[in-house]
């Protein structure tokens, strides 16, 4: 009778020690994910973790939130320049997915018969997504993963990646973002015109113009990737050719106040989630229970974006909004309808008040799905004008 050997569930691993020992773990065969925690994020709160997932020996995910439809939708719209001109069937299939709890792979299989992305389009997006994350990752330094047990395999509208490709490829990034460091030290910086380079530059002017419209928009390298829908490494390598010419320099994002961001909702509860919730992404929050008092509390407050409850008694979520929309002061600020009435009626009306729409997660298991959201639309509310330009070569 033969020895049955017990699986690693765990390990522990060095700076520059990450890839052999997920090579190691990885061909186990296992399915689920590995659970990594870094050193130097220990103190972080809350706590942060990176997310491998895998199956059958492949690589099929990565991320710092577990996988499910909403990361999906989420991915795509980062990586897939087309997705954002169907806004609106995105932001349905998102509800949907919410609301009747659907895997990765049924949405897929529901955007591909939309025909607003291809498997092979979403076969580059997601292999981008891990790419960036190793670029990230593998130079963390230290720390410890443990394996997390989960069938996710049919959760996957695609077969995964092999590790051992994913990993050559990025120590070849590694090699190239060495090279690129003296030109683009960090890719949270922001692009900068070097004016009395420019002025002697003998440019055509739609690549002076070019320049002018990428430096204009005071936003860090990472947001400019993300408005072109690239790949982190090919904007680093593009803005290297201005920084290897003295046309372009960087310097740190101007320092902000940090954003106040309000809901107004009668649920304790709701107030006391939402503030811990919002309050991690580093924001200051601010909460309001009566809605009649509503408007001077923003007033007080001065908050820059408001989520509203659309169920309240005496005074409804849109006639709130009605309200604010006649304050010439408060007119701008940009409010989100929260709801836990999962109807597309909301959603359209919400649009037709200028507002953005938000599902409450009615379940534990919908608190992970909602904190993806609060993470990417916040940001977007707070810039609602990202920059998009086009990538050339020369």
């Amino acid at each position: 009778m033969s020895q049955s050997i017990a699986t690693i569930k765990q390990f522990s691993f060095s700076a520059r020690e990450l890839p052999a020992k997920l090579l190691e773990h990885i061909h186990s065969g296992e399915t689920g994910y590995w659970q990594h925690e870094f050193d130097q994020l220990a103190d972080r709160q809350p706590s942060f973790y990176w997310h491998l997932g895998i199956g059958n020996g492949q690589i099929l995910y990565s991320g710092n939130q577990i996988w499910s439809a909403q990361m999906l939708l989420r991915v795509a719209e980062r990586y897939v320049p087309s997705i954002r001109n169907t806004a609106q069937v995105i932001e349905t299939l998102r509800i949907k997915a919410q609301a009747e709890k659907l895997s990765a792979a049924q949405v897929f299989a529901m955007m591909k018969q939309s025909k607003i992305v291809t498997e092979a389009q979403l076969l580059a997006a997601l292999r981008n997504k891990v790419l960036n994350d190793l670029d990230i990752y593998l130079l963390m330094g230290g720390g410890s993963a443990k394996f997390i047990a989960a069938d996710i395999k049919n959760q996957w509208p695609v077969d995964g990646f092999s590790p051992i490709d994913l990993l050559d490829e990025a120590e070849q990034r590694q090699l190239q973002w060495t090279q690129l460091r003296q030109y683009v030290p960090s890719m949270k910086l922001c692009p900068v015109i070097d004016r009395a380079v420019m002025a002697k530059a003998n440019l055509p002017d739609h690549q002076r113009q070019r320049i002018e419209k990428i430096a204009q928009s005071d936003q860090s390298l990472n947001l400019i990737a993300e408005g072109m829908a690239k790949d982190n490494l090919e904007v680093a390598q593009m803005f290297a050719k201005l920084g290897r010419i003295g046309l372009i320099k960087f310097q740190p994002p101007q320092k902000h106040t940090i954003a106040t961001v309000m809901v107004i909702d009668d649920s304790p509860i709701l107030l006391s989630q939402f503030n811990h919730w919002v309050s991690a992404l580093g924001y200051v929050v601010t909460t309001c229970q009566d809605a009649k008092n509503a408007i001077a509390a923003i007033k007080k407050a001065k908050p820059s974006v408001i989520f509203i409850d659309i169920n309240m008694p005496e005074i409804s979520g849109f006639e709130l909004v009605k309200q604010i929309r006649q304050q010439p002061d408060l007119r701008a600020i940009p409010l989100t309808i929260l709801t836990g009435e999962q109807k597309l009626s909301n959603k359209w009306r919400a649009q037709w008040s200028g507002c953005e729409f938000l599902t409450k997660p009615l379940t534990t298991t919908g608190i992970g799905d909602f904190q993806v959201q609060l993470e990417e639309l916040i940001p977007r509310l707070l810039n609602p004008a990202p920059v998009t330009v086009e990538a050339h070569n020369n």
